[in-house]
């Protein structure tokens, strides 16, 4: 009898690990179809931890650098003030631009200084007559 449940027993084990992972991997695949739906340079993987557990990690989808922004030096500082403001209700004191990577459709990914994982901000312009538009989605935190 004891025999009989060891199969049962091994196929419910099996089953309980498998759910983490394949939740996390539907979770990871609705995630990035939303980033793609978006237009997003981002998506979602999972990892294996060190604990033998698994987490889903950010990544950005690799671009161009740009020698620097299609902004001018004052929109450039104004973009950079209105970020810096959103870093520190983040706890970030400081937002330092460290790059510009540019993306097909003309918007920018403007990536900033930090210790740790990197910090993106999607940076769009738009113009009509007299209008300067500016569009700008973040902080996205992505693994390096």
């Amino acid at each position: 009898m004891r025999f009989a449940l060891v199969p049962i027993l091994l196929a419910v084990a099996m089953t309980m690990t498998a759910c983490p992972s394949s939740g996390l991997a539907s979770a990871a695949a609705q995630s990035n179809a939303g980033l793609e739906a978006k237009g997003l340079p981002f998506r979602w993987s999972v990892q294996s931890t060190s604990d033998g557990g698994e987490t889903m990690v950010m990544h950005m989808l690799p671009l161009p650098v740009a020698s620097d922004t299609k902004a001018d030096p004052q929109l450039k500082a104004d973009i950079l003030k209105g970020i810096q403001a959103k870093e520190q209700t983040k706890g970030r004191p400081t937002a330092k631009l460290k790059e510009v990577r540019q993306m097909q459709d003309g918007r920018e990914v403007w990536v900033l200084q930090s210790l740790g994982a990197g910090l993106a901000y999607v940076v769009s312009f738009g113009s009509q007559p007299g209008v300067t538009k500016i569009g700008v989605l973040g902080p996205y935190t992505f693994s390096q």
